[in-house]
């Protein structure tokens, strides 16, 4: 008994053992992006390691900014009005400047041995000699027509090129980032945000006078708040307010693919060698990107009892050396924390650089590590798709690339296995359609030569001449002669309500299929999800609201048709939905996107052969001329959109009552307890 509770014992501090390590190695959860924009838990990226907080035996008071160049650290100390240099491991190398030089040292940076410091309250950009600490160059207002002589020059941030070209954001310039040239000549505004105006506000601009139009707050475009370089050159910028990151190109075109959720907080950004983008807002939530826009790491956070390593009170600055490691200043608690890189990112960031530069064959062993650590990673499975694809392990290709949502690669991975396919089995394939048809025009000979399959072929026809089948068959005719087959509706009762039902269930069936289970290039739904009650409201909730509306119309202007005749005409009227849309569902399983131009085809013809047969509908059964049908369908659009807006009013005026009548009862009831 003793040896049975020892032997659970310790298998359940085995089972516990690693969880609680793990709990215990981060205070934050990291998520990731899946291929559809949802946010999912992943393993952690980086862990915190250690903390900087006094230099030359006083400590950082209001830092500003910090910037990592090789192996030397940089910090702005704003509130001692200096720049600390120092290792990465936080051993003092050197003080430079000092309260005579600096007012408020804030945005800096490193290169080539170079260090620029900006300074808002002296309105100039300080350069200094890395090695010795000399000043050697003051940048201040250009004092030039091209930089504007009212536009005050007030540094904040600065990012270096390899020539010694210089962009620095200046507090409150709109016209962008300040270039100049490394010996401090003004060259020109780049890469200015953009104005954006509401829908309101374009109403207002339409229609105020100009009393009124002067009173309004001018739209200006708002200045990036801070910006970084990778090892190309290209810059890149954050703007509070805004959840764009942006990569600008040599001509200041924003050239990032746009990130599916980010900061409208963000303070500061950062770009690795592997060119993964680092953006951190104010309260200390930190995001990893790849160049592409995908989210990699989410994690970090504020740290509300402002005791806590690897949370934040009030970030300003984030940086990341040659290792991964990151380096983040936080201001109100005064101290730079620095995050070890796991080895899950690691083989991550492994993978990346090797997929980005186009090798994907090397990527596929770092990729399936990575995915044998978190098999909910998508980008690692298109990364191996990518990989799979290049050693033409095509079927393995196919399987990544649906695990990972890169539908360009599937389409192109699946139309090398369509060839292999074709290539192997094309015979087969002439001799199925020759016997095919060779087999028909055999039953034609058989169906006059032979007494059984005569009576077979008698049989067929007079099961198929039931009522109920004869009114689904008609729906052939609508297509060929639209005006004569609803006056078959009107006047000879070529159809019933059952079968025009039927056709409308067929009709929402073929919309379910074809939604939730047509190929996977060209479905417009994530595989698993459903909204089965959105259909039944926007399809037949849609149609009997068109119906309603319409046969509303007509009775005002005096149609002829009755609302019977309209519900069976309008289910015809589907005629071309119902036929192709099944073909559309077939070829989304064999065509790729190269051949997608077919699919659009069918589906512009199927759209615009039931908005003729609704005209037709509609100018046959209430007997209108053309003008008149026009105008009947556009009342009853418009008496459609009327319906939903009351629909939409009633529905939060029954919200707004049921929310009274509730607090009533709450009140009551609690007076009565009471």
């Amino acid at each position: 008994m003793k040896r049975m509770l020892l032997l659970w014992a310790a298998l359940i501090c085995l089972l516990l053992s690693p969880f609680q390590a793990l709990a215990d190695e981060a205070p934050y959860y990291t998520l990731t992006e899946t291929y559809d924009g949802k946010r999912v838990y992943s393993q952690n990226g980086y862990l915190p390691e250690k903390t900087y907080y006094e230099f030359d035996e006083k400590a950082l008071k209001r830092p500003a900014d910090l910037f990592v160049d090789g192996g030397t650290l940089y910090i702005s100390d704003e509130g001692n009005k200096r720049v600390i240099q120092c290792t990465l491991d936080g051993e003092l190398i050197r003080v430079i400047g000092d309260k005579k030089l600096f007012s408020t040292p804030a945005g800096i940076y490193a290169r080539n041995g170079k260090l620029y410091v900006c300074d808002s309250k002296e309105d100039a950009v300080f350069v200094f000699d890395t090695d010795s600490g000399e000043l050697l160059l003051t940048l201040t207002h250009p004092g030039t027509a091209l930089y504007g002589q009212k536009n005050a020059f007030r540094p904040l941030k600065i990012a270096v090129d390899e020539a010694g070209g210089m962009y620095v954001i200046s507090k409150g310039n709109t016209n962008g980032i300040a270039q100049f040239s490394a010996d401090g000549a003004f060259l020109g505004y780049f890469g200015a945000n953009s104005t954006e105006i509401s829908l309101e506000e374009k109403i207002k601009r339409l229609t105020y006078t100009q009393e009124q139009l002067n009173m309004l707050k001018k739209n200006v475009p708002s200045t990036p708040t801070s910006l970084a370089m990778d090892a190309r050159g290209l810059v890149y910028t954050v703007t509070t307010g805004s959840e764009t990151v942006k990569r600008l190109s040599m001509s200041g075109l924003n050239i990032m693919p746009a990130v599916s959720w980010g900061f409208q907080n963000a303070v500061d950004i950062a770009v690795s060698k592997e060119e993964t983008v680092f953006v951190v807002n104010e309260l200390g939530s930190i995001m990893e990107y790849t160049r592409d826009g995908r989210v990699l790491f989410y994690f970090g956070g504020e740290d509300l009892d402002r005791t806590r390593i690897g949370l934040f009170v009030s970030t300003v600055a984030i940086d990341v050396d040659d290792e991964g490691r990151l380096y983040v200043l936080d201001r109100d608690k005064a101290l730079v924390q620095r995050f070890e890189i796991t080895e899950y990112a690691s083989l991550v960031h492994e993978a990346l650089a090797l997929y980005q530069e186009g090798l994907y064959a090397p990527s596929q062993e770092p990729w399936e590590k990575v995915i044998r650590l978190n098999s909910m990673f998508d980008y690692a499975q298109m990364g191996l798709g990518k990989a799979y694809y290049k050693l033409e392990r095509y079927d393995d290709a196919l399987k990544a690339f649906r695990l990972g949502g890169d539908k360009a690669g599937y389409s192109d991975a699946y139309w090398e296995v369509r060839n292999a396919w074709a290539q192997q089995n094309i015979l087969w394939l002439i001799f199925g359609i020759a016997g095919l048809i060779l087999l028909r025009k055999l039953w034609k000979v058989l169906k006059t030569k032979w007494r059984p399959a005569a009576c077979f072929s008698q049989a067929v026809g007079r099961g198929m001449d039931q009522k109920l089948l004869r009114e689904i068959r008609f729906m052939g005719y609508f297509p060929r002669n639209p005006a004569d087959a609803y006056y078959g509706v009107r006047f000879e009762n070529k159809v019933s309500v059952l079968s025009a039902s039927i056709l409308y269930g067929a009709m929402f069936l073929i919309f379910l299929v074809n939604k939730y289970a047509c190929g996977f290039l060209f479905k417009s739904v994530q595989d698993g999800h459903y909204e089965i009650m959105n259909d039944v409201v926007l399809v037949i909730g849609g149609l009997l609201l068109f119906l309603v509306s319409c046969n509303l119309i007509c009775s005002i202007r005096d149609g002829e048709g009755t609302f019977k005749q309209m519900y069976c005409g309008l289910a015809y009227a589907l005629t071309p939905y119902i036929v192709l849309t099944p073909i559309v569902f077939g070829l989304s399983f064999v065509l790729t996107y190269n051949e997608a131009f077919i699919i659009t085809l069918l589906n512009i013809i199927s759209l615009a052969g039931c908005f003729i047969l609704i005209v037709m509908m509609v100018k046959t059964l209430q007997n209108y001329s053309f003008r008149e049908t026009i105008v009947t369908l556009l009342l009853s659009l418009f008496t459609m959109l009327m319906i939903v807006i009351a629909l939409v009013i009633a529905a939060a005026l029954i919200a707004q009552l049921w929310e009274f009548l509730s607090g009533v009862w709450k009140e009551a009831r609690f007076y009565y307890e009471s």
